[in-house]
């Protein structure tokens, strides 16, 4: 072989790589493009063409969804920094509240915890262990208009206020005044404390401001007034106190003198009805949001008790429960739900209130399901034949 055909055969070989290169360029850049990601899909209920009511905003299942999990390095070593108990995730989150300052708080009832996530600064703190009280069984919780936060602890018999630095400020019950406190509400008009204490069957009440008891209403039973394992508790704009009474499958309405005035729903599996309500909560229109841990939902009623929707079903995806307990709904209408054995919290945020209410829906509750490019995202939806949220916002009552 001489030298020009050498060069030649080179000059060649070079020329095919180039294209080959070029090619291998092309089909990257269009694999790029067409692997460019889409926008992300907004989940609502209901699905269109009806006009959505709630979207989903998002989950959080510990700390890293804040700020990150720092690792220790060798400074934190030699400094004798050592990993504590506190597990910076989600084990059984059961109560969820929240304040005027942007911050979540969530109680883990496996832990003994409260995590405390500061929206604005980005940081996370914890309630309940190395601090001034130390919970057992933490539960529902609430927040007064002072920021103060109440929580029941179940196991530990007291209820507890921890002032906006998670300083204890007082603590309620001993002596067997309560035998497993699940959860508060506060009724800043009439200066009332509401604590639902399971096992004892009743309703206890106290001033929040001296801690103490004023009065105690309900004993077991099916009849009206009386309990059958109360769990959560909710007041309206009116003073009016919502009791989620869980094993006789309802939730009974009094008064503000503690008298009974309604109960709504019953055992079975149709819009409704109820196989283990739990948490129980007003949005700013005063419709009632009930958690139901055995469906893996939560419903909507108007203050005439009519179910206006439902959300849920049972799954890991956005919009699906497994044992879900606690609910709260702060001034913006954000819903928030802890979905107990998903290790997380939801949320959502309630759309514009005005508007038309979906077809009537009969029968049981059934599942309906709705593709993402991320996955399967099934949801549960559905509602009755009653009032549009625009007809509640213009019966809603005021304080």
């Amino acid at each position: 072989m001489n030298r020009e055909t050498s060069q030649i055969r080179m000059k060649g070989t070079v020329a095919a790589i180039s294209l080959l290169l070029l090619a291998a360029g092309a089909v990257q850049a269009k694999t790029k493009k067409e692997a460019a990601p889409s926008k992300p899909v907004q989940l609502v209920w209901p699905l269109p063409p009806e006009k959505p009511r709630i979207k989903f905003i998002g989950a959080i299942y510990g700390a890293a969804d804040f700020e990150g999990v720092k690792k220790a390095n060798f400074l934190d070593r030699l400094a004798g920094v050592q990993k504590t108990d506190i597990k910076p995730f989600f084990l059984k989150p059961y109560g969820i509240a929240t304040d005027s300052k942007n911050r979540i708080y969530v109680s883990d009832s496996i832990q003994g915890l409260i995590f405390v996530f500061d929206r604005d600064n980005k940081k996370v703190t914890y309630i309940g262990k190395g601090g001034q009280v130390s919970l057992a069984v933490p539960l529902g919780m609430a927040v007064d208009s002072k920021d103060r936060l109440w929580v029941a602890d179940a196991a530990g018999q007291h209820v507890y206020a921890f002032d906006v630095d998670s300083n204890a400020l007082m603590a309620l019950g001993g002596s067997g005044e309560m035998t497993n406190p699940t959860d508060v509400a506060v009724d800043e008009a009439r200066h009332r404390l509401y604590v639902t204490d399971s096992t004892g069957q009743r309703v206890l009440v106290y001033d929040p401001e001296s801690g103490q008891a004023i009065a105690k209403f309900g004993t077991r039973g099916p009849d009206p007034g009386q309990f059958n394992f109360p769990t959560f508790v909710a007041v309206d704009a009116q003073g009016n106190i919502y009791v989620t009474d869980t094993l006789n499958f309802r939730v009974q309405v009094f008064d503000p003198q503690y008298k009974f005035i309604q109960s709504f729903g019953q055992q079975g599996n149709r819009f409704g009805q109820f196989n283990k309500p739990k948490g129980i909560a007003l949005d700013s229109y005063q419709n009632i949001y009930v958690v139901d841990s055995d469906f893996c939902n939560f419903q909507i009623f108007d203050q005439k008790k009519n179910l206006l929707m439902f959300l849920g079903g049972w799954g890991p995806m956005p919009g699906h429960f497994m044992l879900p307990a606690g609910i709260a709904i702060d001034r913006q209408n954000f819903i928030y739900v802890t979905d107990q054995d998903n290790h997380r919290i939801q949320i959502f945020q309630l759309l514009d209130g005005a508007t038309d209410a979906p077809a009537p829906v009969k029968g049981k509750m059934e599942t309906t399901k709705i593709e993402t490019k991320g996955g399967d995202a099934g949801v549960t939806l559905g509602s009755g034949p009653q009032k549009s949220f625009s007809e509640t916002q213009k019966e809603k009552t005021t304080p």
